[in-house]
């Protein structure tokens, strides 16, 4: 199918900076057919949808999250989450099964779509379940199962000399090998739009046998990594006991940086840290709103952008806002390095765009629009009141733009989500067996 994209301000976050106004985007079989001042006189669309008055961008990359954790939001607000995470998170984890699973991560799925957001790059349980649900919507997905160094029915717990993590191989061994054969099976699944990874959860779930035999299966079998990295100051603590080093340093230890890896969070780490992580190309997920929530310190970005280390956005668990995570990320980074100027309106949406693609090692195929790549695309309608008068509609989108003014979102050449309605799935159906499931949970926490 050929879509003509016509009128439109276009900002392909190229190598160029660009912004093309007026412009026009063709997508012929699911790629980027051309971005220019005028059309070819040889493409004949089968759709030609009219941008006058709005913003075409690469569509959004949340580079982490946890879609079927939708099913706890409500749960996990203006709480203690170090004592919560340790004493009640994988307990409730452990009551979720793969039809819940799919029916949060449909949940999250759409919301990702409202939201601009064209891949998620996910780590969760039950992984083959957030998969289909992925494929069923049509996002992009990078995908991993988790795993975790102890079995989710006896996960870990505090106690008056530190937290007993319940380390247990033979479980591990068991969630390992259902990861890999996830990974290895459901690769290059959904026409190419699902992307898989091995996930260890964090440095401090696991110990050092454990995270020695993932380094050596994701080199056996060529897959990328995805954990939580230095998330928690008791995760540096822990591993600082445990291994008399730092988290980052730890993992080079253990020889997990030898595969490209995406960190999560990246809180605790020091500038030796951040050394080690730019000699080992590690990408970085910078996830500000979460970790404010929390109240967590804020990630080092500054000094890790300094460094060349490829840093994207995430929303992590709850939410799919990239356009406020894009902002609050510039905003409290300004806060911390005292520069008004810090992170502007175009690089930190590049941060969702084109980094982001780079982090996940997608940047050949998706996150700036060009030419031959495949055409993941969000259009934002700037006529709306709040982004008006829309001077400079880049800076006007990060500062003042919300999910009101997501107009059209196309995954693959594909419009999935158009004026307010999506277009491939019953949504009043998601919405009624994801609060059947949400109903289910509640039920499960108050009776086991």
């Amino acid at each position: 199918m050929k879509i003509l994209l016509t009128g439109g301000a276009i900002c392909p976050f190229d190598h160029s900076r660009r912004c093309i106004q007026s412009g026009y985007l063709g997508i012929k079989d699911g790629r980027i057919a051309f971005v220019s001042k005028q059309p070819p006189d040889s493409f004949k669309p089968d759709r030609v949808i009219d941008c006058q008055g709005d913003l075409i961008l690469p569509g959004f990359i949340n580079c982490h999250t946890h879609l079927a954790e939708n099913l706890f939001k409500g749960l996990m607000e203006e709480v203690n989450f170090e004592g919560l995470f340790y004493t009640t998170l994988f307990r409730w984890e452990s009551l979720l099964d793969p039809e819940m699973v799919y029916w949060g991560s449909m949940a999250g799925a759409l919301d990702a779509l409202r939201c601009g957001v064209t891949t998620v790059a996910d780590m969760y349980h039950h992984a083959t379940a957030t998969a289909e649900a992925v494929s069923e919507i049509g996002l992009r997905g990078y995908i991993g199962q988790k795993i975790l160094g102890f079995s989710l029915e006896k996960p870990p717990c505090p106690t008056k000399h530190g937290i007993n993590y319940n380390f247990d191989f033979s479980a591990f061994s068991d969630q390992l090998e259902e990861a890999v054969k996830f990974a290895t099976t459901r690769r290059g699944a959904a026409g190419g739009r699902i992307t898989t990874c091995i996930t260890p959860h964090a440095t401090n779930t696991l110990n050092r046998e454990m995270f020695v035999e993932i380094a050596n299966r994701a080199e056996a079998d060529g897959l990328n990594i995805h954990l939580h990295l230095a998330q928690m100051e008791s995760e540096r603590e822990a591993i600082q006991a445990r291994e008399g080093m730092g988290c980052v340093e730890f993992l080079e230890d253990v020889g997990l940086l030898e595969r490209p890896a995406l960190g999560a969070h990246a809180i605790f780490v020091d500038e030796r840290e951040i050394e080690i992580l730019r000699r080992h190309h590690v990408s970085i997920s910078h996830n500000p709103v979460p970790n404010a929530r929390d109240a967590a310190a804020v990630a080092p970005i500054s000094k890790m952008r300094e460094r060349g280390i490829t840093v994207g956005l995430g929303t992590d668990a709850f939410e799919m806002n990239m356009l406020q995570t894009a902002r609050f990320a510039a905003l409290i980074n300004r806060v911390q390095t005292g520069q008004p100027d810090y992170l502007p309106a175009y690089d930190v949406l590049a941060m969702a765009t084109i980094k982001g693609a780079k982090a996940l090692g997608l940047d050949n195929e998706i996150g700036s629009l060009e030419p031959g790549k495949r055409a993941d695309v969000t259009v934002f309608d700037m006529r709306r009141l709040n982004t008006q008068p829309a001077r400079a509609p880049i800076k006007d989108l990060l500062y003042y733009g919300d999910v009101s003014n997501v107009r059209t979102v196309i995954v693959d050449g594909k419009v999935l989500f158009d004026a307010g309605e999506f277009t491939t799935v019953d949504v009043a159906k998601v919405k009624r067996m994801f609060l059947r499931s949400c109903s289910i949970l509640e039920d499960r926490l108050y009776h086991n």
